[in-house]
């Protein structure tokens, strides 16, 4: 059931929506987070609010960077989708993370 449909965003909006995203789960990889082959939005929620995603936001965000999310029955979660990220997601996402932290110091 991959009924998510990502809504159209002007381009500008859609780079800092993935940057953002990118960002977070970056974040969530290097502090060693586990990363399950399918994992319910709620377990990265926290990093992306951290980056500044809201939960509206996150399915759409997550699908710019390249993970695959799916919608659940609303009665299965509070956050009705589960998410899938490819290794190379992962391992781009904490790449920019890694050039993030290095360009703040």
């Amino acid at each position: 059931m991959d009924a998510f449909e990502p809504l159209i965003l002007c381009s500008e909006e859609a780079l800092r929506l993935r940057r953002q995203a990118e960002l977070a789960i970056g974040e969530y990889v290097t502090r060693g987070r586990k990363v399950y082959h399918e994992m319910p939005l709620a377990r990265v929620l926290k990093a992306l609010n951290r980056f500044g995603i809201a939960a509206e936001e996150a399915p759409r965000a997550l699908h710019l960077v390249g993970a695959r999310v799916t919608e659940v029955p609303r009665f299965v979660a509070k956050y009705n989708y589960r998410v899938t990220f490819p290794e190379e997601v992962l391992a781009r996402c904490r790449r920019a993370y890694e050039a993030y932290c290095r360009s703040e110091r």
